[in-house]
This record gives C-alpha cells, sequence and structure tokens, in this order.
C-alpha cells in the first residue's frame, strides 16, 4: 500500500484517540471543580492547550500536515478558545460571579471545535477515496486541484510535468494475466515514488498512464532526471508470481510555465508521448512551448 494511505489512516486512528482524551479532559475539569487542591495546568495555565495531549497532537500536524493545513490551523484555533472559555469559568466560579453567559461561550467554543474536527475528518476521508486502490497512487483528480497553488508556489523554481505510458502494456496482460499485470503496475508505481523527491509527486493519470511533476532548474536537469527513472524502470525486476517481468516506458517531458493551465501542459506532453511511441518507444520525448521536441534514450 501507498505510504500516502498509511499516513492518511495513521492521521485518522491519532485524531480520533486525541479527540478521545479531550472528552476525558472535560472529566478533568468537573474534578478540578469539585477539588480545588488538585494542581491541573492543562486547565488553569495561559498556555493550557499546549499541555493536553490534544495540544500536542495538533502542534506536531501543524509541523507535518502540507494538504489540509487550513483544516488544522482551524482546529488549532477552535482548540485554544475551548482552554480559554474553560478558564473563564474556572475564574468565574473562583470568584463566586459565574454567569449564564459564561457557560454559553464554552459550550459554543465545544460545539465549534467538534465542528472543526469532523469536517478534518470528512476531508481526511475523502482524500482517501482521491487515491488509486491498485497502486496507491493520487488520482488525475488531485492534480486537477492542486496544480494552480502548485504553480504559483513553486514554478519560478521550475517545475516539469513528465507523462509517461507503459510500451506494450497490453502484451504484458496477454502473456502473464490481468493480475501479474496489476502487480507489474503497482512495482512501476512503488519504485518510481520511492526514487522521486519527496517534494515532488506521483500521479496514475488511467490505465497504464501515469505522470511525475518534479522539480528541475533547466530542460537539461529534467531529462536528467527523467532519464534516471526511465533506466530505473528498465532495469528492474518485477516478481509476478513465478514470472520476472521487464518493462519499459515512454515519456513526454514539458516544462510548466508560469499561469499555465494543466490542459495545456497536458496537451503538450501528451504530444511529445505520441512522437516518443511513434519513434520506437522507451524514450524521453522532450517538448517545449513552441512544440519543438528533441528525443533521449539509450
Amino acid at each position: 500500500m501507498n505510504r500516502k494511505f498509511t499516513e492518511i489512516d495513521e492521521t485518522i486512528r491519532e485524531l480520533n484517540a486525541s479527540t478521545d482524551a479531550h472528552f476525558k479532559w472535560l472529566v478533568k475539569i468537573l474534578r478540578f471543580i469539585a477539588n480545588h487542591d488538585i494542581d491541573l495546568p492543562e486547565i488553569t495555565c495561559d498556555d493550557a492547550h499546549q499541555r493536553c495531549e490534544f495540544g500536542h497532537w495538533i502542534n506536531t500536524r501543524l509541523q507535518e500536515e502540507r494538504e489540509g493545513k487550513n483544516f488544522v490551523l482551524d482546529i488549532s484555533k477552535k482548540h485554544i478558545r475551548v482552554h480559554q472559555a474553560c478558564r473563564n469559568i474556572i475564574t468565574a466560579i473562583n470568584d463566586k460571579c459565574q454567569t449564564d453567559a459564561v457557560f454559553n461561550v464554552f459550550e459554543q467554543s465545544l460545539l465549534s471545535f467538534t465542528e472543526a474536527l469532523t469536517t478534518y475528518k470528512v476531508h481526511l476521508l475523502q482524500l482517501r477515496t482521491s487515491y488509486d486502490a491498485l497502486t496507491g497512487l493520487p488520482l488525475r483528480r488531485i492534480l486537477d486541484e492542486s496544480f494552480t497553488s502548485m504553480n504559483n508556489e513553486l514554478g519560478a523554481e521550475g517545475l516539469y510535468l513528465l507523462l509517461l505510458d507503459v510500451d506494450h502494456f497490453k502484451k504484458v496482460n496477454d502473456t502473464y494475466g490481468h493480475l501479474n499485470g496489476d502487480i507489474v503496475l503497482r512495482s512501476l508505481a512503488m519504485n518510481m515514488s520511492n526514487n522521486i523527491r519527496r517534494s515532488e509527486s506521483m500521479y496514475r493519470y488511467g490505465g497504464e498512464e501515469f505522470i511525475v511533476v518534479m522539480h528541475a532548474k533547466d530542460d537539461r536537469e529534467a531529462v536528467t532526471i527523467a532519464e534516471r527513472l526511465r533506466h530505473d524502470i528498465a532495469e528492474l525486476d518485477m516478481v509476478a508470481g513465478e514470472h520476472i517481468i521487464r518493462i519499459t516506458f515512454t515519456a513526454g517531458l514539458t516544462r510548466i510555465h508560469p499561469d499555465e493551465a494543466l490542459r495545456e501542459v497536458l496537451e503538450r506532453a501528451d504530444q511529445a508521448l505520441y512522437i516518443g511511441k511513434k519513434s520506437g518507444r522507451n524514450c524521453t520525448q522532450l517538448i517545449n512551448q513552441r512544440l519543438e521536441t528533441k528525443k533521449f534514450s539509450g
């Protein structure tokens, strides 16, 4: 299973466990009110939201989360408000001036916090269904949704799109069977995912076609990366049942330019891929905005 599936599942498990811990924290509040001699800094301190179990988890998520950072930020803000409202209740009780207002604020902050948690969980579950069950790779719609922001953020540094297609994949299925063909696709996806940088992305485009969005400062560096990936796959022995299968792929490579729509980039890469297949396959075909192409193989 792709590491992204594992990461999403682990995040959901941690979210559930941390949410349960916060419900237990509510019980601690009742105990604190009943027994003032108990020292509970996760209730009374100004930084109480940093001290509770949920606070530790949310701070870690803020550092690690990328795709759902806005959801986590919203949860963090509302978690802080819950602790602030709790301290206001404790202060009001100690001063013997509690009113319905402080309890209403606490109630509303809890409801808002719970709503933010639910929204994030729904996001994680939707994200999980946006990944291919066979290879574990994100599907095309993930790229559709993130492409513009990705280009705005990283395009100036140099972004390239590699559209690749497994050569003669129908022959693989016909010779070894569709189940072994699936193993070949999983092996390709796993190998390439492990050999691109963590900041780069690979997607299943459909069938035996895949996309890699990679960082490179110029065409020369991009071709070097693409050719390394192509050679790695060509030299990989894929174990499928009793068979050792080797495959190759043909790829269309093009630079992603600022403000360019994904459709334009894909059309250009697809044209280069078609030329590469017509010229013998097992190659990387570079194409620029003027639709000039250059083949790399060997």
